[in-house]
């Protein structure tokens, strides 16, 4: 008997949502209920032209004292969800009559603004992904958990105080008294992450939503705060959703996980089972997608281009009171030496702070050196002059950590790659110009009829490739990459990558790839080089170092990075 058309398509559906019932797939294993059920959760997004679907009914369970991990790439849905839950759409955002929140077996989206606000912060918290700009900037980090104590307990202030220092204890701040008295910015990224995690651990709450809390910090730092967050768990039963792209930390600190892609649940499964057979194609190729492979071998006879001996960067700082400043030299980078050959990728690594960056822009004389020498193809730069520099700068290119901010919003992509060629004299008409900034883009891997359009009208990972196009536009020898993949997603992170590695074969580019993400370097450099407090720490082939690293630091960054735990 032959299905008809309404058949096939609900068997259709049945199969593509067989990976992702409503339902846990452990949940026949289990006694106790879920302390937070959600059901068919769809929120829309009002729009000039429209609406949006950022989340289509998506379902998840979470029982206490456990993690789940809520993982996709940017724009899947993920925050959306958690923001839901936590009931902190913009006035924007349409949910769904149908959707349901559960808590403690209530309905939380039926609740009262006045209900969801004595809920969140209390008894539901969250930590999000940039502390800096979710902690006041014109508030002592004192005042701050203060306030997040007082809103839901009635408590004096000198004990709301005690209890704010007891906090920071908990999450193990270096001289918890003294940072009560400061501001955010005189903290680093981890330190606020942990005032973070202090703020959302001031009423004990039953359920921490964890949005992406370790993707701005360093391997180690990442490290310390996941490790804080497990062992805070423990102690105090809470249940944990962890929102992530980073898959070795899902595989480590999770017990259970939800893919999520175009605001749907492709699969969820226990982690174990999950990672051991992947059912989703989505799935798959998320788990694929993870950094691999190693750089080509170097071509034989490949010669220096670029060699830097005992450089040297130091800063004045001030230091003191307003009344009796105190002037203090920081050396950033203290005597570093390294050589580049044609074809080659040198990794630069090491933790915020340790002078990698400083290092990159003093062998491109973005900075001045006050010592050492720079050679660039043999020829001497480390004396030069601006003017003098200007010819070099085609052959020497940067590409940032962050795309949208070394794009001018207010400049089409066209003006942005021609504003090099045109600076540089290159290209002896517009049309020339405008066909060497065609071919980039291609090689760049956009398309070419994009030149029209503005940077704010393309993704994280489109922007990387074109100010990577801008980079090569003027076909340069060598290219400075600082932090390229570290805001992306992992399978834009492998695009990226393979862009990189393709380019340097076909234009035998050499490339200094400064980055603290070990597994991209693995993937992409010949050797490394591991910096510490302006010091070069260990350096050597990126095999040997990564696998056999000589020192404690090193290999505390290695563990970091591979092992998280």
């Amino acid at each position: 008997m032959q299905s008809t058309p309404i058949e096939v398509i609900d068997m259709a559906l049945s199969l593509v949502n067989s990976f992702a019932p409503p339902v846990r797939h452990d949940h026949d294993g289990r006694s106790e209920t879920p302390i937070i059920d959600a059901r068919n959760v769809a929120v829309n997004f009002k729009v000039e032209d429209g609406m949006v679907e950022a989340v289509k009914d998506v379902s998840f369970q979470l029982y206490r004292g456990e993690t789940i991990a809520i993982v996709g790439e940017s724009g899947s849905g993920k925050s959306v969800t958690a923001r839901t839950v936590m009931g902190l759409l913009s006035k924007r955002a349409v949910v769904s009559d149908k959707s349901t929140v559960s808590y403690d077996g209530s309905n939380i989206l039926k609740f009262s603004e006045r209900a969801r606000r004595k809920l969140r912060g209390d008894r539901i918290s969250m930590i999000f992904q940039e502390p800096m700009s979710s902690l006041n900037p014109i508030y002592t980090i004192g005042s701050q958990i203060v306030e997040a104590i007082r809103v839901h307990r009635r408590m004096s202030r000198r004990d709301a105080q005690k209890r704010a220092l007891e906090l920071l204890e908990h999450v193990q701040i270096p001289d918890p008294a003294a940072r009560l008295m400061q501001y955010p910015h005189q903290l680093s990224g981890g330190q606020r992450q942990r005032v973070m995690i202090a703020m959302a651990l001031a009423n004990d709450p039953d359920v921490l939503i964890a949005d992406e809390p370790t993707t701005a910090l360093d391997v180690t730092v990442q490290a310390q705060i996941l490790n804080l967050i497990r062992n805070l768990q423990k102690e105090l039963g809470m249940a944990v959703i962890l929102i992530t792209h980073d898959l070795t930390v899902v595989r480590q600190f999770s017990d259970y996980v939800y893919v999520m892609q175009h605001g749907e649940v492709r699969e969820h499964n226990v982690t174990e089972a999950l990672f051991a057979n992947p059912q989703h194609a989505y799935t798959k190729h998320l788990l694929a997608s993870e950094p691999r492979g190693q750089a080509n071998p170097l071509p034989e006879g490949s010669d220096i281009i670029l060699d830097a001996k005992g450089v040297r960067v130091g800063f004045m700082m001030r230091h003191g009171t307003f009344l009796k400043p105190e002037m203090r030299e920081l050396v950033a980078v203290d005597s570093l030496s390294l050589t580049l050959r044609r074809h080659e990728t040198l990794g630069l690594v090491g933790e915020s702070g340790s002078g990698k960056t400083t290092f990159g822009q003093a062998i491109l004389r973005l900075n001045t050196p006050q010592a050492g020498e720079i050679h660039f193809d043999r020829q001497p730069i480390h004396g030069l002059s601006r003017a003098e520099m200007r010819p070099f700068r085609a052959r020497m290119q940067i590409v940032f950590q962050d795309p949208f901010s070394s794009l001018n919003p207010r400049m089409t992509i066209g003006q942005i790659i021609e504003e090099g060629l045109v600076v540089n004299r290159l290209g002896a008409t517009r049309a020339e110009r405008q066909d060497r900034v065609r071919e980039a883009l291609v090689a760049a891997g956009m398309p070419s009829n994009i030149l029209s359009r503005f940077p704010h009208e393309f993704s994280g990972g489109q922007r990387q490739r074109i100010a990577i196009a801008r980079a090569i536009a003027l076909e340069p020898e060598f290219i400075l990459l600082d932090e390229p993949t570290s805001a992306l997603d992992l399978s834009v992170q492998a695009q990226i990558i393979e862009l990189l590695r393709k380019l340097q074969d076909e234009r035998g580019l050499s490339y200094l790839f400064i980055s603290h993400d070990l597994k991209v370097v693995r993937a992409l450099c010949h050797r490394v080089i591991v910096m510490q407090h302006g010091k070069i720490v260990e350096e050597g082939p990126v095999n040997e170092v990564l696998t056999h690293p000589k020192t404690a630091y090193t290999e505390r960054l290695v563990k970091a990075a591979f092992e998280v735990a």
